[in-house]
């Protein structure tokens, strides 16, 4: 009797279950209608780790370091390890889809809005306030995330390492991890083999680490051969009917394919295959002009979800709705095959100490490199009092209340519209 009434009161002690696809349909589409660039990070830690409790920490920051060395974007790639790691196959189909839903809508909406009525005029004063409001969301992100993800001597170093590569040594996604992975090991050797380092760099930073690790109410999806198979077998039938699609008209063709490849061997961001896509797009297949790419992009970072969701609008433009949908299909198709294919792997791996260690160390460098991106987003954002404002507003309402980051966004957005 004791043990039900702690149950009402607290979520952590509920009985672990199996989570319906309808809920990760539900929780992932209301992670993409609120996630703006880096924030998607944010939001999905505070869905399904604090809130949900689907999650460890440890759990979803090993899913946020596979997500940055696969190709594609990461936002995406993390939500469908997530779907996959809670229900499977399906699960990361859902999850994969249900997050792009809101972006793809909301692009194809206004690419509609632009190509068919000449140019939105509301465009830039939006583009202004919600580029301050993202400067806000996605420090307060970082916060979060840091504390978690770095909070000893150890991982501190590598956080830095990785924002002094980045901000000030240009140096590619692919050579920081390269670079983090090979000193987080000899870390991990360090901590080993010397008991004085482990005790040195090993301490922790953060009281809140020290507690006990959360209870999850989520039921792990659990690796079989049959189920591999059977995922290996649905895998082949999605690219089999996407490759049918693509080569049906030569526009699907040179559309789909160049977004296929692009999306599985750029790795890094969704900023790293902007080039690609605007050399494809615009001067290989001329499906849209240098200006059309230009708002395409202003668009992208004014809707919610990746800034690959650029995509859409080009497919858009060259095919209607059916042609930004199989943009954006070939644009995630790669990464989320590969997702897929490894996570079980990767999960396993995990396990081994030595793997979890230098998982950790790419995780704290690729945090660092966060703090070079929130300096290039304050450069070109805050501009005036009025979105500097806005930034802290932002903020902090998202950090010291409950209000939803949607309602957040809302209020931004039609304050940027009286303002600007």
């Amino acid at each position: 009797m004791v043990r039900k009434t702690l149950r009402k009161t607290n979520p952590s002690l509920e009985q672990p279950r199996l989570v319906s696809l309808f809920e990760i349909a539900m929780t992932f589409f209301h992670i993409g209608l609120v996630s703006y660039s880096l924030a998607a990070l944010g939001e999905a830690k505070k869905s399904l780790v604090d809130k949900k409790n689907w999650m460890t920490d440890e759990e979803y920051l090993n899913g946020l370091a596979l997500s940055q060395l696969l190709p594609g974007a990461p936002t995406v790639n993390l939500n469908t390890y997530i779907g996959y790691f809670l229900r499977g196959f399906p699960g990361a189909l859902v999850a994969s889809i249900f997050f792009v839903i809101p972006c793809f809508v909301a692009m194809v909406v206004l690419a509609h809005l632009y190509l068919n009525y000449n140019g939105v005029p509301w465009v830039a004063s939006l583009f202004k306030g919600v580029g301050a409001l993202v400067v806000g969301l996605v420090l307060n992100t970082l916060i979060d995330l840091w504390k978690k993800g770095v909070n000893t001597p150890q991982l501190t170093i590598l956080a830095v390492g990785g924002f002094i590569m980045v901000y000030f040594l240009k140096v590619n996604i692919m050579a920081l991890l390269l670079v983090s992975g090979a000193v987080s090991l000899g870390f991990a050797f360090l901590t080993i083999k010397f008991s004085v380092w482990k005790a040195v760099m090993n301490r922790k930073f953060w009281i809140t680490n020290i507690s006990s690790p959360r209870a999850v109410t989520a039921i792990r999806f659990e690796f079989s051969k049959k189920k591999y198979l059977g995922m290996l077998i649905m895998l082949a039938v999605l690219l089999v009917i996407n490759f049918a699609i693509n080569f049906s008209n030569p526009t699907f063709r040179n559309l789909g394919n160049s977004l296929f490849g692009i999306g599985g061997l750029t790795f890094g961001s969704g900023y790293a295959m902007l080039p690609f896509i605007q050399e494809a797009m615009i001067n290989q297949y001329h499906f849209v002009t240098d200006k059309e790419f230009g708002v395409a992009l202003a668009l992208s970072l004014l809707t919610p979800g990746p800034v690959t969701v650029i995509s859409a609008f080009v497919g858009y433009k060259a095919a209607g709705v059916f042609g930004a949908a199989l943009a954006m299909a070939n644009m995630y198709l790669p990464s989320f095959a590969i997702v897929n294919i490894i996570s079980d792997l990767y999960n396993r791996a995990g396990k081994v100490e030595k793997i979890k260690m230098v998982i950790s160390g790419i995780v704290a460098a690729f945090f660092g490199t966060l703090w070079a991106v929130i300096f290039k987003l304050t450069g070109g954002s805050l501009v005036d009092l009025p979105t500097c404002g806005l930034a802290i507003a932002a903020f902090g309402v998202q950090r010291f209340t409950k209000i939803d980051t949607l309602w957040i966004i809302i209020a931004g957005a039609l304050i940027s519209l009286l303002i600007f």
